[in-house]
Parts: C-alpha cells; structure tokens; sequence
C-alpha cells in the first residue's frame, strides 16, 4: 500500500475508533447505574458499569499517574512505528488503526478521569469486564499476527536457487564497454 495513503488512512481509522470507544463509554456512565447490571442475555451477557484505575486485570491499580506515563509511552512508540513504516502488508493498517484507536480511547478515558470505564460483563465465563476500546485491541492483534504468520505464496526471488545456478555477475568500477580515456 501506498505510504501516504496508508498513513493517512491509518490515523483516520485511529480517531475513528477513539471517539467510537468515547460515545459507548459516554453512553455507560450517562446510561448505567453502578451496583446494578442491565442484563441482555441472563447469565450470559450484561452490561454493568465499572471504573479500572490498573491496566488489564486491574494490575498497578495502585499506580495511575504511572501507568498513565508507560501507556503513553507505549502509545507514541506505537504511533511513530505505525505511522513511519514505508510499506504496509495487506491488514497493517486495519491492525494499527484498531489497535491504536483502542489505546487512543483508553488513554483518553486516564487523561480525563484518572480511570477507564468498562461496562461490557461476560457473565458466562466470569471474563472480568472491558469496554470496545479492549475489544479494538485484541482485534488488531489477531488481525497482526494472522498477517504476520499467515504463510505467504513464494515469489521467484524468495525461492532458494541451487549452488550450480547462474550468478549475477556484479562489476567494480569502470565498465567494461567504456575505453579509459572517455568518461564512464
């Protein structure tokens, strides 16, 4: 894909996703009454809201400002790599757009209320709950690993040549059509 393109589309879809995972946690907290789950599905699936000051599973719960520090952190690393390659392979973009975004709206979520708000509660399996911005995270990152393990068709230049193969012959220097006394 294009590099400019490719850029370009990459941080639209970024922002995309962010404000997308700001309108349904907006939607949470205007919308849910904490200590009491909206269920949609019984026993399978309901919306109950949380707030989670740690990273996932609530690790350094106790440490915000600092694990505000190391997501940026990471985000921007993130953002240059993503933004500077000069080539994409085929889901890249989609990949770093989603994964991206999702920490873009979580990161948001810390810069302005010290907390990230989940409301999504898979009750079925006592998944500890998450928001759309976790799910665009775990998207991206089966979208990068299928594209980064996927097996790829070989191309003529991929394919081993055998010992006995003709060799490009590589020249040093002047030509060996130029005379010494002209230019090369």
């Amino acid at each position: 894909m294009n590099t400019l393109p490719a850029r370009w589309t990459l941080s639209t879809w970024m922002l995309v996703f962010a404000l997308l995972d700001q309108v349904t946690k907006w939607l949470a907290r205007t919308l849910l009454t904490p200590h009491q789950p909206f269920v949609i599905i019984p026993k399978v699936f309901q919306l109950t809201i949380a707030y989670n000051t740690g990273a996932a599973f609530s690790m350094l719960n106790q440490q915000p400002q600092l694990l505000t520090l190391i997501t940026s952190l990471i985000f921007g690393l993130l953002l240059l790599y993503g933004l500077g390659r000069s080539r994409f392979l085929p889901g890249e973009v989609a990949a770093f757009s989603l994964i991206l975004g999702g920490a873009l709206g979580n990161l948001t979520d810390r810069f302005l209320w010290g907390k990230v708000t989940d409301f999504l509660d898979v009750t079925v399996i006592h998944y500890p709950i998450f928001n759309v911005a976790d799910m665009f995270i775990f998207i991206g990152v089966l979208i990068l690993m299928y594209v980064h393990l996927k097996p790829y068709p070989e191309t003529p230049a991929m394919k081993p040549q055998p010992d006995n193969a003709p060799q490009p012959k590589l020249s040093v220097g002047r030509p060996q059509n130029v005379k010494p006394d002209e230019p090369a």
